[in-house]
């Protein structure tokens, strides 16, 4: 049985979004100030959508469970994927929420989100606070794309070697087998 259209949905944006955020983070260490001036609010804005995203995500999961797996995957498998489903959830929280006091300490100029709000105003500036939360939100950064390369290499075992139509739930294209 597929997840319904909206999770769907839900699942395919935020994996564009992430990887459109994970691409223009790692960019912005080779910018120049000035063009991080530019590039962070951006960032920030784009990531408290990819917040919002993900609570609305994490809602609808609670009110509209995932289906079972079927009975060819092992009670190990089915606990990995629920551990690796919980650990997205929780980096998807996780990161921006860090990214946003990295952006409240910052102390090379204001972060405003979507040109209004300054997350600057939150938090005392100081490099040292601000090292620590880029040092947590970069650290996120990366657990979660360990994840995610995790996540599409499960789905190519599934898809390719067990073929037990694991990938037909979340893929749009793809018959689930009966």
């Amino acid at each position: 049985m597929p997840y319904d259209w909206f999770a769907k949905l839900l699942h395919w944006l935020m994996a564009l979004l992430i990887v459109v955020m994970y691409l223009f983070g790692w960019a912005m260490d080779d910018l120049s100030l000035a063009e991080r001036r530019e590039a962070l609010p951006q960032h920030a804005s784009l990531g408290l959508v990819l917040l919002l995203l993900a609570l609305v995500r994490l809602d609808w999961r609670r009110r509209h469970p995932p289906p079972a797996y079927p009975a060819s995957m092992s009670r190990r498998q089915q606990k990995w994927a629920k551990g690796v489903a919980h650990a997205f959830y929780a980096l998807m929280i996780m990161l921006p929420l860090a990214g946003f006091l990295h952006a409240a300490s910052y102390v090379d100029f204001e972060v405003r989100v979507f040109g209004n709000f300054n997350l600057t105003a939150l938090l005392p500036s100081g490099e040292t606070l601000t090292g620590v939360f880029r040092a947590i939100h970069v650290l996120f950064g990366w657990i979660l794309a360990l994840l995610v390369i995790g996540h599409v290499g499960a789905t190519l075992k599934h898809a390719l070697v067990d073929r037990d139509g694991i990938p037909a739930r979340m893929i749009p294209f793809l018959k689930v087998p009966k």
